[in-house]
């Protein structure tokens, strides 16, 4: 990312927080806040040093895999083994965090119906290390 828009966007995310810090929402710490304001490398990496484009090819593998099942109408609890779906995935370059991610988004845009939770428990972590 350029180091201009990264910092702008650290000030802007460093706000946020402030704000919502004065809300009573702990969403970072205070250190956390004060390096994203001004411009603090670690801060910064914290917060956005794993951001990664998810690709639309990415997303169309995991909604043709699901495909199959949609189409027979199969129950959450009756599809494959989380661990049969993550090797499935990874065969096609796709790492569990990211297959976990993508069926969130498919969810959110009602383009399947899968409750991933039923998975297991797959918590996002944010950036600086907030759920």
């Amino acid at each position: 990312m350029d180091t201009n828009l990264t910092l702008i966007l650290g000030k802007i995310m460093g706000e946020l927080y402030d704000l919502q810090s004065r809300q009573g929402i702990d969403k970072a710490d205070k250190g956390h806040i004060y390096g994203l304001k001004n411009g603090f490398e670690e801060a910064l990496a914290k917060e956005f040093g794993e951001l990664s484009v998810v690709r639309k090819e990415e997303v169309e593998t995991v909604y043709r895999y699901f495909s199959p099942f949609m189409e027979a109408k199969t129950e959450t609890d009756e599809l494959p083994p989380i661990e049969e779906m993550r090797a499935q995935m990874e065969k096609k370059g796709i790492s569990q965090d990211r297959f976990i991610i993508i069926l969130r988004y498919l969810n959110a845009c009602d383009r399947i119906n899968v409750d991933v939770n039923q998975f297991g428990d797959f918590m996002l972590i944010g950036g600086h290390g907030e759920k």
